[in-house]
């Protein structure tokens, strides 16, 4: 089944609630701009702190990029940090792994405490090293690490063995990662935050922002909202935000999900608990899902023309099967199930671009958050509450435009 998504499948939009398109003028606190998992869990937020919120989606909620990703929260950024220290040094290295961390927590503890039934379940992230060469790169990450007071404990190859049935030369694990149904959860979220008073958009693409003085202006087709706050949740700056294209990287990258996998091949897997990662600089993605299917993604490149997009799709499911069976030599000949493509907007550095832009009054953006942007929804929401409170931390500007 290629060209289809697998969280689609799991979440027809036959099935969904669905929300009016916007219309007329109207004032609010906040204009959230996206309707995946981030900018859903920006209007939750918002909404519970008291702040009149509109949600504005161009399309349906969850249809997007989250859709289109893995569901997982992870306690690091997409990076190496011995790189990220390089660049801007360890306090910000530093800082920046912590957020990511805390927010994993913070927003798997929330997800919980809400009730909201997405499949989350802890699930290890595992950093493997499948040659010497590459263990002796992360025993040199590690060791920085542990300078800077990050802990990441060291799995030996029978260690990595026996919990992801992998060859290995060694890896690293952290504890504090989760995988969910991203949209499950993002469509559970957005009815929580419609709970709290959120008025909720879809079908209703945003022409332009426009700023004065005191506020700011969001244009739609059909309407325009005041607002003291726009929450730019697009993933990628668009033809919206022009200005910011210069500082993220556009890439198109490649998911399949394999059909179920029979008792003898679970077995022959590992304990299939875990979130499976190699390479930062070309990285591949490995988790299992609930019905006994694996999803592997990766094959980063240059953006697709639309033209070439489905022939795409179908050549890299072929080359990602090939390529998971190398690793799991006991599933040679299981069959994809699904395919698809997956646009990726990330930054030179590997970190996220989460604050406010000196050139935009009023808006705070939460965007090329890469690989996992599931990982810092919440991070970015609370840090956009602070922001709106004149209560921001020093912590939250390692992840702005400004580092």
């Amino acid at each position: 089944m290629h060209a289809k998504r697998y969280w689609d499948q799991r979440n027809p939009q036959t099935r969904r609630r669905s929300f009016p398109a916007f219309r007329g003028d109207t004032t609010a606190d906040v204009v959230v701009i996206g309707g995946g998992l981030t900018g859903c869990t920006a209007a939750w937020v918002f909404a519970q702190a008291g702040l009149d919120v509109v949600l504005v989606e161009a399309e349906r909620l969850a249809s997007g990029s989250t859709a289109a990703g893995m569901g997982v929260l992870v306690p690091e950024p997409g990076a190496s940090y011995r790189d990220a220290e390089a660049a801007h040094g360890r306090r910000v290295a530093r800082a920046a792994w912590q957020a990511t961390r805390r927010a994993s927590l913070e927003f798997a503890s929330a997800i919980r405490r809400a009730g909201i039934r997405c499949d989350l379940a802890p699930a290890p992230l595992v950093i493997n090293a499948r040659t010497g060469d590459r263990a002796a790169e992360l025993r040199r990450e590690q060791a920085a690490r542990r300078k800077a007071g990050l802990v990441t404990p060291w799995l030996v190859p029978a260690a990595v063995d026996a919990e992801l049935g992998t060859d290995s030369a060694g890896a690293l694990r952290a504890r504090e990662a989760f995988v969910l149904d991203p949209v499950r959860a993002t469509l559970a979220i957005a009815q929580k935050a419609k709970a709290r008073g959120a008025r909720i958009f879809e079908r209703s693409p945003v022409r332009r922002t426009t700023f004065t003085r005191k506020e700011a202006r969001v244009v739609l087709a059909d309407g325009a909202i005041e607002t003291s706050l726009v929450y730019v949740a697009t993933g990628d700056p668009g033809r919206l935000f022009g200005q910011l294209r210069r500082h993220v990287r556009r890439q198109d990258a490649f998911a399949v999900v394999t059909e179920p996998l029979p008792t003898a091949m679970r077995r022959a897997v590992g304990r299939r608990a875990g979130v499976l990662t190699d390479d930062p600089a070309d990285p591949r993605w490995l988790r299992w899902l609930p019905d006994g299917r694996a999803m592997f993604a990766g094959a980063a490149g240059a953006p697709l023309a639309p033209r070439a997009r489905d022939k795409a799709v179908v050549r890299h499911t072929a080359e990602l099967m090939y390529e998971l069976s190398l690793r799991y030599p006991a599933i040679s000949g299981l069959p994809a199930g699904f395919g698809w493509d997956l646009p990726l907007t990330s930054t030179a550095d590997g970190l996220p671009w989460i604050g406010a832009h000196r050139n935009f009054p009023f808006h705070f953006f939460a965007i090329a958050l890469g690989w996992h942007g599931e990982s810092l929804a919440w991070h970015a929401a609370r840090a956009a509450l602070r922001a709106a409170r004149g209560e921001s931390r020093k912590e939250d500007e390692v992840l702005g435009f400004g580092r």
